[in-house]
């Protein structure tokens, strides 16, 4: 299948990282693939042939979907942790001969208040390391992004991103994985950025209930 567009999302492999801030891209696509149905199984890296399409560190889990257009796509979780998504990122891409502008990535971001959401068509990495791999992979910063905020660190806290959600923060960020989730949906249907910029990035996040 060749597909027309990659919705990838930053975090790290493991049960041990799976609720964690740094894991917000894998949550949101974890509910855009339930939405549509589709379920994550790891990347065949082989040919039919039996000859290696991927090599070195190009190791994801990926569900694949077509759009209501018919058009097909991938959803993409890195296997090879934060710092090193653009190994994966650069690979499919080549793999499918597609340009940066066809690769959606959904990252954490720190410097956003808990549950806000900002889409944009390009962009520097603004310090964040899965994004800095990605565009190094790429040579571009050409290629959309949804940044998902998960709230600045305490002045005492070192390991924020690797922190777990609090019930409460719970509260505030499911709703906004949902929002987000329905962005990249509207995404792969074949949406301009422009649209989804207007209609999430104003969006208040959903205050807790206690």
């Amino acid at each position: 299948m060749t597909w027309k567009r990659l919705a990838l999302g930053i975090g790290n492999p493991g049960a041990e990282y799976a609720n964690t801030r740094h894991n917000a891209g894998f949550l949101v696509l974890d509910r855009v693939a339930q939405g549509l149905g589709l379920s994550f199984s790891r990347l065949n890296r082989e040919a039919a042939d039996g000859g290696k399409l991927f090599s070195g560190k190009v190791k994801a889990l990926v569900a694949e979907g077509g759009s209501p257009a018919g058009e097909p796509f991938l959803l993409v979780k890195p296997s090879t942790y934060v710092n090193c998504s653009g190994d994966v990122a650069g690979a499919l891409l080549r793999f499918a001969t597609l340009a940066p502008s066809s690769l959606f990535v959904i990252v954490d971001d720190l410097n956003l208040p808990l549950g806000r959401i900002r889409v944009r068509p390009s962009g520097s990495s603004g310090g964040h390391n899965g994004l800095r791999s990605i565009e190094q992979a790429l040579g571009s910063q050409e290629y959309p992004r949804l940044r998902l905020g998960i709230g600045a660190p305490g002045s005492t806290r070192v390991d924020h991103v690797l922190d777990v959600f609090s019930v409460q923060e719970r509260e505030v960020l499911d709703p906004a994985l949902d929002r987000a989730a329905e962005a990249v949906r509207m995404w792969l249907a074949g949406a301009p950025i422009e649209p989804l910029m207007d209609r999430y990035n104003g969006l208040e996040p959903t205050p807790p209930t206690t």
